[in-house]
Formats: structure tokens, C-alpha cells, sequence
């Protein structure tokens, strides 16, 4: 089974946090635009829920025992096995549910949400059952049953609730096979943002400043970071060096426990408030999406730096925004990639950045298919935002060269629709190639755009800048200067 596959692949087991704490990171993860999802039991027929209440070695355990879902019953869904295994983020504690194979008797193997990050304990191997989830059930749920691995070869356990006068619906991973007791349904959990976006008002014409970076920030040995990932002390700093009085940036290969503390430095720089949303990427097997983990931080602490994803930092003003999934090769073996919109009311303009996938023969979309749907589906993004009044800027790394660009190892008309309906950054840079632009992307033998910010076609850029310091990214940053007019 998988479980025992993958604990040669756990270097260290994950500590657990104290029995009092919350997560540091808490506020942080608050602004990811990541689903919840909540967990109820078959056998108890009430929802998992997370004890903060409880004293001593019961706090933060688990029972299904939850008439309703509140913020002890909210859980985000994370991985870093392809979603082959998932872990339980809890909303109220910020950290993981772990089983706990350290407590002997009657405790053995509880599950407590403690767990500071990803180890071999925070670690469940779903499976998920056919047929129908119980009637009731809001679209998308599934059921599943859980099974964790109580160490490197040892037995595999399924997660049970304990029914009974003393079980309470407590969560223990002890079951060796399946019954009523390890059977669960995994149910979507609306969130408090609303799915639509507030009224677009009237608006003046404006300057807004658009800056779009892919920092690199994940796992990549092309870049300079420490360990090959990014600290966020790091990567401040990096983002600090490369402001040029932003509006709103779109950030690439970013982490998501990282958002707040770039909202906090963004802050201290410009002396104004920010507002910071993370979007995540993700994997999936046969069941739901589950969240891609960034590689943990450098040793000897091993931080935990969140789910992987884009973000993206608007004025303080934004109280709406929403992930778009788009189309993705198989999320079983590739990312399944998204977007990330937020509105900024008083200008009456939402901006979108997104990530696609990547061309070439190693990689996930190397005909350029993916992209084609992937840049279709911002088209329809945006068309749907300018329905509602809003003026729409949206950018990112696209994966993609320009139509005007001339390449052999790959096709150049992934955006020709896109230059069609809106008007790029640098686009008439060179009036015989005028959808081209400034090379974003360093290789060793040559240099390509693949880095864009669009804006409508009824407004002109003042400036464009490409910064050629990719500083410890793989990319170049893109700055825009958009002159909106007014509605």
C-alpha cells in the first residue's frame, strides 16, 4: 500500500504543537481562496469536530459528534504526495490532524488537529467509495474511508469513529478493516465570501501601476533561494528591491503562509494598506482537489510554508475574491492550475492573475492544447467580470510566447485571442511585430517573453517596463502603467 511506500520519503516525523497554541499562521491561511471542506461520520451521522475546549492531552481531539458546521468543523485539504495522501488542516486550530500512535490504551492512535505540518503522522491515504454520498449531501461530496500508517513498516490503520458511552464519535486510527465505523463523507463547505462581486460603481479615469512576478519561490534549483525554496525574509526582501509604487502585483510560484507577511512588509514600504490573497494550485486522484504543499523551509526547523499557489496584492479596500479553476492535463500526475480574481470597487476594476501550464516535451502541455483552454477560459473570466461593470487587468505567467514571436521548439499562437480582444502591456513595442514584447524569461542559450499584463483595448499604457534582475527568481519582473478611462 502506498502508505508504507511513502515513509522512507518522511525524513524527520512532524512535531506536534503544544496541547494550548494556535497556528502563528492562522490569519495567513485565513485569505486563502482554498475550498473547505467538512467531515461527517456514516456511523454517527454528525460532523468532525475539533475539541478547543477540551483540557490536558484531550485538546484539539477529534470526535464526530457536530449537529452543524462551524469553524471547529472546517478542514482545507492539502498534499505533497499528488494527493495519493491527504492531510486535514483545521480552520480554528491552523494546524494538522494527526494520529497519534505515541499514547498507549485506550488513546492509542487519537487524532488530534496539533500537527505543525506534513510528516508521516499528518499523513491519510484516502479511498474513495462508489456510489452515491447519502441523500442530503451538498454537490461535489464523497465518501471516503481514511488510513493512516502508524510508522515505517508498520501496520496500516483505518480511521474510525468510536460510537458508543464512552466513544463520543472519537476519531482514533486503529481499525484494520472496514466497517460502518470508518466510513466518512467528505462535504464542500460554502465559504463566507459571496460568489458574486460587489456592485461595480461609476469611476473616474485613472493611472493604475500593475507589477507581475514569478518569484520562484517553491523548489527549484534554477533559482538562488536558500535550500533552493524561500524564506520569507528572503523573498521581502527581493519583492522590497523591486517596487515601483505598485496599484497591484501579481505574484507566481508563491507560498501560501508567506501572503501576510508580504502584505506586512507591502505596508511598511508604502506606507498604505494591503490586502494579500493566495489561490492555491492543486492535485487530485478520483476524488476532490486537494492542495499542492510547498516543499517544506530549509532544516534545521523545516517550516511549514503552506499550500503552493499565485497570490495576488490589492488595496486594502478588497473584500471579494475568488479562485477559478482552469482546464488542466490530469491532476493525478500534473497541476491542476488556477486563477485568482479580486475587485477593487472604487476604481471599478478586478484584476486576475493566473499560472499556466508549461510547454515542452517534459512537461505538462508540451502541444500547447492546455494553454489554448487555459487562455480561452481567462477570456471568459474577464467577459464575465465585464458584464458587471468592471474594467478588467489580468496578467500572470502564461507559459507562452507572444503571436509575433518567432520559435522552433514550440507553437506561438496559444494568445492570439487574447491580443484580439484586450491590449497587452508591450504590445507594438516594434511596429512591424506589434504582439510582441520584452523578453521576461532567461535561459542559458536565449531569452523569451512568457510574463503579460492585458488591460481592455480602450485603454493605453502610459509605460511598460521589463526590469532585466531576476534577482533569486527565475524570471524577470513586468511593471505596467495602464490608463484606464472612465465608466
Amino acid at each position: 500500500m502506498f502508505c508504507t511506500a511513502i515513509a522512507g520519503l518522511q525524513i524527520v516525523l512532524a512535531p506536534s504543537a503544544g496541547a494550548a497554541e494556535i497556528s502563528a499562521d492562522a490569519e495567513a491561511v485565513a485569505k486563502s481562496a482554498g475550498q473547505k471542506w467538512a467531515l461527517k461520520s456514516l456511523a454517527t451521522g454528525m460532523y468532525v469536530s475539533v475539541g478547543v475546549n477540551d483540557t490536558d492531552t484531550q485538546q484539539w481531539r477529534m470526535r464526530a459528534r457536530a449537529a452543524s458546521v462551524g469553524s471547529w468543523e472546517r478542514f482545507t485539504l492539502h498534499t505533497n504526495h499528488r494527493a495519493k495522501t491527504v492531510g486535514f488542516r483545521s480552520e480554528i486550530t491552523g494546524f494538522f490532524a494527526t494520529a497519534e500512535f505515541h499514547d498507549s490504551g485506550n488513546q492509542e492512535g487519537m487524532l488530534r488537529a496539533r500537527g505543525a505540518r506534513l510528516g508521516q503522522w499528518q499523513q491519510f491515504t484516502p479511498q474513495y467509495l462508489a456510489g452515491p454520498p447519502p441523500a442530503g449531501s451538498p454537490a461535489g461530496s464523497v465518501m471516503v474511508t481514511l488510513q493512516a500508517s502508524e510508522e515505517a513498516g508498520g501496520e496500516l490503520k483505518y480511521v474510525s469513529a468510536e460510537v458508543g458511552e464512552t466513544g463520543e464519535g472519537l476519531l482514533r486510527a486503529r481499525a484494520t478493516s472496514v466497517g460502518l465505523w470508518e466510513k466518512f463523507v467528505l462535504e464542500p463547505v460554502t465559504g463566507t465570501i459571496s460568489n458574486e462581486p460587489p456592485t461595480a460603481g461609476a469611476a473616474p479615469a485613472s493611472l493604475l501601476n500593475v507589477m507581475s512576478w514569478n518569484v520562484c519561490a517553491n523548489n527549484n534549483n534554477d533559482c538562488g533561494w536558500s535550500h533552493e525554496r524561500a524564506g520569507y525574509l528572503e523573498l521581502n526582501e527581493q519583492i522590497k528591491n523591486r517596487l515601483k509604487n505598485p496599484d497591484v502585483i501579481f505574484f507566481q510560484e508563491f507560498c501560501e503562509k508567506h501572503a501576510k507577511r508580504v502584505e506586512w512588509m507591502l505596508e511598511s514600504e508604502t506606507g498604505t494598506g494591503w490586502d494579500v490573497r493566495f489561490a492555491p494550485v492543486h492535485h487530485a486522484t478520483s476524488g476532490p482537489l486537494v492542495q499542492k504543499e510547498c516543499a517544506m523551509g530549509p532544516a534545521p526547523d523545516l517550516a511549514d510554508r503552506g499550500s503552493f499557489g499565485v497570490a495576488i496584492a490589492v488595496p486594502d479596500e478588497n473584500v471579494w475574491y475568488k479562485r477559478h479553476d482552469l482546464p488542466s492535463p490530469d491532476a493525478a500526475t500534473w497541476e491542476q492550475r488556477t486563477a485568482l480574481c479580486a475587485s477593487i470597487p472604487s476604481r471599478a476594476v478586478m484584476v486576475c492573475n493566473a499560472h499556466f501550464s508549461a510547454g515542452g516535451k517534459k512537461n505538462d502541455d508540451p502541444d500547447g492544447d492546455w494553454r489554448r483552454k487555459q487562455a480561452r477560459k481567462m477570456l471568459e473570466i474577464g467577459e464575465q467580470y465585464r458584464k458587471k461593470g468592471y474594467r478588467v487587468v489580468f496578467g500572470g505567467d502564461f507559459n507562452s510566447v507572444p503571436p509575433d514571436y518567432t520559435i522552433s521548439d514550440g507553437p506561438n499562437n496559444i494568445l492570439v485571442d487574447t491580443y484580439e480582444a484586450y491590449r497587452e502591456c508591450d504590445e507594438g513595442l516594434w511596429a512591424g511585430s506589434p504582439r510582441n514584447g520584452r523578453a521576461t524569461k532567461p535561459f542559458p542559450d536565449r531569452e523569451i517573453k512568457i510574463d503579460y499584463i492585458f488591460a481592455p483595448n480602450a485603454a493605453q499604457f502610459a509605460s511598460c517596463t521589463v526590469t532585466s534582475d531576476a534577482g533569486k527568481s527565475d524570471h524577470y519582473p513586468i511593471y505596467g502603467r495602464v490608463s484606464l478611462p472612465g465608466t
